[in-house]
């Protein structure tokens, strides 16, 4: 932290020169330590005050941010992000390739340069910490920064209100159902659905996807024509193996012990457990469905994923409940507290269209808006949105930002991302649960129209009403369906969805919740038996089975005192071995001489 005299002692004549003639003032000679202390005058006494009076109040607000920041530097990024200006150190045209002209010219600086010092080897500006010390004395600390809310989002032609809590809730029990009966469909190697799973999953929603199909998928004119693609499919299936509820054989899905286990808990609660798995794996990278943005499969360049969204939590954290935000002032938020973070540590690696003229390490290329912002946007919009904890208002993506235009090869682009018509958000009674910021969530109970009839004959039928998509994934796990609205309940599915760990209670108590009339007899009989023939069997382990060259060597192996307990004979030459004692069953068999194949 350099003092006035440093700062002034490491200043070349030029720049001493410059100083003198913005105070207007001459020194005894030209010496150099003439020249400091005319300069040092001008701030002694009541010189300081003049200086700042003498400022307008953007500049006002740039000193005094600086003298009670950390080092009294200026923060550029920060300052605009919370007072939404730009201080300006010279009046001339703002050119990256001229700027020299207007650096250090009395002609052309503001009067901020008379308290915001250029320090050469840091290239930043601060304030010298013996001044800042005597200001700090006068100016008090700015406000810390606001997130500024709107009753509702400003209105715009196509602006889509979509109220996520409710549809969240009902959309998470679907999904379970749909893993269990296989449908959920991925691919091994990327983890995302399958387009075959990603119908599954859109059939399943209550509300759809954010965009129709139609829009979203909408053909192709050439082969790079941008398309929407879906948004809910993918963040459903990362999340839910992220969380290791689902697991795959090939293509086709099933719930792991922990997702059984999360059918039977309440459904915001699983949401919250969803939320909080995801915030701190590494695995998943949102900003790799910011698609169009190339070079980010090279490795060690992009940076950790949990900081990234550790810094949105925190500032989703300080937002008021139940006022919409606007995207960019939520972004600014971010920037103006130092809740920044990167995307990359090297953004030469990235690119759009060609790595050697679309890069964006280029000067105006790749700032806070194209990559950090966007990065905001997908989290916001593809998983916070998707999980209920936030209500969005969202226009469709085209032409609806053109802060990238600049950048070589985006003449063609529509838009950066599938996110750009994002533009206000409302943190969600369900939102405000998983983020901490209330204790207890009281879901509303929807009025249910549905009303079925359970027949003594085994059959379901719907009397009034239509079942949401969870509804009938349910159905059809322990019954047959007949026609649309009629299934037959069926011991096999429902023997394994007993098997799997589901409740013959709980699915009981769905069809009288539903039925006015009481449950039959042999209803009630069919999930009892259910429930004591589904468990009849339980596995203890697994075992290996070795057939021997004869029923002789069979009976010499299994004599063995060391063995005894440890084998079985099975059939006339077999021998059946848990598989924890196969280990010692190969040593004692190797000491009779005899070898295995």
């Amino acid at each position: 932290m350099p003092t006035l005299h440093d700062l002034l002692w490491d200043s070349t004549v030029e720049i001493l020169n410059f100083r003198l003639k913005l105070f207007k003032v001459k020194p005894a000679s030209q010496k150099k330590a003439d020249c400091i202390e005319a300069i040092k005058q001008c701030y002694a006494g009541h010189g300081l005050s003049a200086v700042l009076a003498s400022l307008n109040e953007m500049e006002k607000l740039a000193v005094a941010e600086s003298c009670h920041a950390f080092g009294c530097r200026f923060d550029e990024l920060r300052f605009k992000a919370k007072h939404g200006g730009v201080l300006r150190f010279h009046t001339g045209p703002k050119d990256d390739f001229q700027e020299y002209r207007y650096l250090n010219n009395p002609e052309f600086a503001t009067g901020v340069n008379l308290l915001l010092f250029r320090e050469l080897r840091e290239c930043c500006h601060s304030v010298p910490s013996d001044l800042a010390e005597r200001l700090r004395e006068f100016v008090p600390m700015p406000q810390d920064a606001e997130i500024k809310t709107l009753e509702k989002p400003e209105d715009e032609n196509g602006l889509i209100l979509r109220l996520t809590g409710q549809e969240a809730l009902s959309d998470l029990k679907a999904m379970l159902h749909l893993a269990e009966q296989g449908n959920l469909k991925v691919s091994e190697k990327t983890g995302m659905p399958s387009a075959a799973g990603s119908l599954a999953i859109l059939n399943c929603l209550s509300g759809g996807d954010f965009y129709p199909q139609d829009v979203a998928l909408a053909a192709k004119s050439w082969s790079h024509e941008q398309q929407i693609g879906h948004i809910k499919p993918v963040a459903w299936a990362l999340l839910l193996q992220n969380a290791r509820w689902i697991s795959h054989t090939g293509a086709k899905s099933k719930l792991s012990p922990a997702g059984i286990k999360a059918l039977r808990q309440a459904p915001h609660d699983n949401i919250r457990a969803l939320w909080n798995r995801w915030l701190p794996n590494s695995k998943n990278d949102e900003f790799n469905r910011v698609n169009d943005i190339k070079g980010q499969a090279t490795k060690k360049h992009m940076t950790a994923k949990p900081p990234r969204r550790e810094a949105i939590v925190d500032a989703l954290s300080d937002c008021p409940l139940g006022r919409w935000i606007d995207v960019e002032v939520f972004s600014n938020y971010i920037q103006a507290t130092g809740l920044d973070f990167e995307i990359t540590s090297n953004p030469w690696n990235l690119y759009l269209c060609e790595q050697r003229y679309g890069n964006f390490g280029f000067s105006g290329c790749g700032g806070w808006n194209v990559l950090q912002f966007r990065y905001i946007l997908t989290l916001l919009f593809e998983y916070a949105a998707t999980l209920g904890l936030i209500d969005i208002a969202y226009v469709h993506p085209d032409g609806s930002r053109d802060d990238f235009r600049g950048q070589w090869g985006a003449d063609d682009m529509k838009w950066l991302s599938r996110y750009d018509g994002l533009r206000a958000f409302r943190i969600t009674d369900l939102g405000a649960y998983c983020l901490g910021l209330s204790d207890v969530f009281t879901p509303s109970q929807p009025v249910s129209l549905l009303k079925l009839s359970v027949l003594p004959n085994l059959s379901i039928r719907v009397v009034s009403g239509q079942p949401s998509p969870a509804d009938r994934l349910l159905l059809d796990t322990w019954a047959e369906p007949g026609t649309s609205l009629s299934w037959h309940l069926d011991p096999e599915r429902a023997t394994h969805a007993v098997e799997r760990g589901q409740s013959a209670r709980d699915f009981a108590a769905f069809l009288e919740s539903a039925d006015d009339q009481p449950m039959p007899q042999s209803v009630e009989g069919f999930f009892k038996a259910c429930e004591t023939n589904g468990t009849a069997l339980r596995r203890k382990g697994d075992a290996l089975v070795f057939d021997c060259r004869d029923g002789q060597t069979a009976d010499m192996v299994c004599s063995r005192k060391e063995l005894l307990g440890l084998c079985f004979r099975i059939g006339e030459n077999g021998i059946v071995v848990p598989t924890e004692h196969e280990t010692k069953f190969r040593k004692v068999v190797r000491e009779l001489g005899l070898g295995i194949v």
